[in-house]
C-alpha cells in the first residue's frame, strides 16, 4: 500500500523535501513507517523523538493503523510567541 508523507520545517529538511509517497506493507502501522523513514532518512533519527505525527489530520502512536492513500504529516515542536498573555503590571 502507498501512503502519503507530508513533513515540515526540519522534518522536510531531513527527508529532502516536502513530501513523498511511501510503499508499504498491508497492515502497516504509524511504527512500521517509522522504521522505513528512519533508514531511508538517516538525518531524521535526531529529529524523530520530538516529532508530532498525525494521520489523516489527527494525532496518532504508533501502533496507529495506516491504510492505502493514507496522509501522514511528520510536524515539528513548534516555538516562539510570548505566552499569550498581556504583561502584568
Amino acid at each position: 500500500m502507498r501512503v502519503r508523507v507530508v513533513a515540515f520545517a526540519s522534518a522536510a529538511e531531513a527527508i529532502g523535501g516536502g513530501g513523498r509517497e511511501v510503499e508499504l506493507g498491508e497492515g502497516a502501522t504509524v511504527d512500521d513507517l517509522r522504521a522505513r523513514l528512519l533508514a531511508d532518512h538517516p538525518a531524521l533519527v535526531p529529529l524523530w523523538p520530538r516529532l508530532a505525527v498525525a494521520v489523516d489530520g489527527r494525532l496518532a502512536a504508533g501502533a496507529a493503523a495506516l491504510a492505502e492513500g493514507t496522509e501522514v504529516a511528520l510536524l515539528p515542536p513548534v516555538s516562539g510567541g510570548s505566552g499569550g498573555g498581556a504583561p502584568a503590571g
